[in-house]
């Protein structure tokens, strides 16, 4: 694919970002700016409801530009910062991350809804956590941030797994035991609330 058309606007293809099983996403340029675009083979409308959902909850994510009914393709706001996987991938996560993200769980919390919390569906930018996937679910006990992915956050067994799991190399790392991840997930909890 060298084009994606949105509205009439020919969106030039220079990669593909990610591949997934109900959309694929690529870089794009339109009028020389970057653009994420989201070509969706099943939920779309629902990308489009939880799009308001989100904007309505004050959750940070990329802008949507421009989208198309009739080719269930959407134009985002383009975001070359790496997610937050890549920088855990090499290194601990600084505590500007934790507190970029429990800001953000703050307005999560308030509009009660729940995100995908592991971090490689999150960006720093600047001192603010943005949101990546346009995903959202009614937050219940179960799927607030502590029990679902603070801990992928860290270097312990769900984190490392995690990173192993997306093709990370993780023998450099000294794995957390799972109280050190505990200690540090409540610390967080009570510095950040």
């Amino acid at each position: 694919m060298d084009e994606i058309l949105i509205k009439k606007k020919k969106f030039v293809v220079e990669s593909v970002l990610a591949e997934h099983p109900d959309h694929t996403t690529y870089v794009c340029v339109y009028s020389n700016v970057h653009y994420m675009v989201r070509v969706y083979r099943e939920g779309y409308d629902k990308v489009l409801e939880d799009y308001k959902t989100l904007k309505h909850a004050g959750i940070n994510m990329a802008k949507m530009d421009y989208h198309d009914d009739e080719r269930k393709a959407i134009a985002f706001d383009y975001f070359p910062e790496k997610d937050i996987l890549e920088t855990l991938a090499v290194k601990p996560l600084e505590e500007g991350y934790f507190a970029a993200l429990f800001s953000l769980y703050r307005f999560a919390r308030f509009s009660k809804v729940a995100l995908s919390w592991e971090p490689q569906n999150f960006m720093l930018r600047g001192s603010q956590m943005f949101y990546l996937p346009i995903k959202v679910e009614k937050l219940t006990d179960d799927n607030g941030l502590e029990k679902g992915g603070l801990a992928t956050w860290f270097h312990g067994e769900e984190g490392l797994a995690n990173l192993a799991r997306k093709g990370y190399d993780v023998s450099k790392f000294q794995e957390l035991s799972s109280a050190e991840v505990s200690k540090a997930m409540a610390l967080m909890a009570v510095k950040y609330w």
